[in-house]
């Protein structure tokens, strides 16, 4: 479907499909978006949004459930699990958020991108982080000088993730920490993942689609075996920084947010995506 008519489909909906279900208290639930295998299936992430708030509010939320395939990077390496944690409590809304508007940026800028996708995939909604550009976000990684495939050269690949994401133009900037106390986004190493991923991305996030937090597992080694290089690392952090942003799986192999990685480095696509992405608030696009 193109992005036109999704975004139109999106105007005949109800808001009242999404009003149902909201509880008030401290609660979390988590939700597959992207689950991966070497043999590898189509992507489908799926987020069902409940309505709008400020940055930082918590709102009542719904969950349902999806899976992906998984990425290869120089045809040996996959990534590609992502969970969301939904906090709920009481519900602020955005008064400044204009829904038109939102769709005419989205329809004026969606060309070079692959929106219709991410739109798709998430039940028309945009997730994003808040502005943080004078406040980068927190981020502590730690090392795993243990695990039999480390490799020191690990750590600076997924700073330079990291750092290439936003040399991409998007309103947050990363700074990395040495306490994991108050730190917004963590990243550990494991030796493997026995589902046959090399990736795993967890969210939390409010009920508009406000990030919140999250963490990365990276995996030093194949699932098959054999251990894992700097350069294939970074692919996979690049992977997965772009889900930590918000991205979801694109079928075309020349980005790398495609569900079966094949590239090393973000496509004109990719940046043109994520930049599109933070251009408007976080939020359902469904009237």
């Amino acid at each position: 479907m193109k992005l036109t008519e999704t975004l139109l489909a999106c105007g005949v909906v109800g808001l009242a499909c999404f009003i149902g279900g909201q509880t008030l208290g401290a609660r979390r639930a988590v939700l597959d978006e992207a689950d991966g295998t070497i043999a590898g299936r189509p992507a489908r992430g799926i987020a069902r949004p409940t309505g709008d708030s400020d940055p930082g509010s918590s709102a009542g939320n719904r969950t349902g459930s999806g899976t992906g395939t998984s990425s290869s990077v120089g045809g040996d390496t996959d990534i590609g699990h992502v969970e969301e944690i939904l906090v709920t409590g009481g519900e602020r809304r955005d008064r400044r958020r204009d829904l038109d508007d939102v769709l005419r940026r989205l329809t004026v800028g969606a060309s070079g991108t692959y929106l219709d996708e991410l739109l798709t995939a998430r039940d028309s909604a945009i997730a994003r982080w808040p502005e943080r550009v004078t406040r980068p976000l927190r981020v502590f990684m730690r090392d795993a000088v243990a695990l039999e495939g480390w490799n020191s050269d690990f750590a600076p690949a997924v700073r330079d993730a990291f750092d290439t994401w936003t040399q991409a133009g998007i309103p947050v900037h990363f700074t990395f920490v040495r306490d994991s106390a108050g730190a917004d986004i963590t990243v550990h190493f494991v030796d493997h993942f026995a589902n046959g991923i090399s990736g795993k991305t967890v969210w939390s996030r409010d009920g508009s689609h406000w990030l919140l937090s999250s963490d990365i597992q990276l995996a030093v080694s194949h699932p098959n075996g054999g251990t894992i290089t700097a350069p294939q690392m970074r692919a996979i952090a690049l992977h997965e920084v772009g889900h930590l942003l918000g991205l979801d799986h694109t079928t075309n192999a020349d980005n790398i947010m495609s569900a079966r990685v094949r590239v090393r480095e973000l496509s004109d696509a990719d940046k043109a995506t994520v930049r599109l992405v933070y251009s408007v608030p976080a939020g359902s696009v469904k009237r």
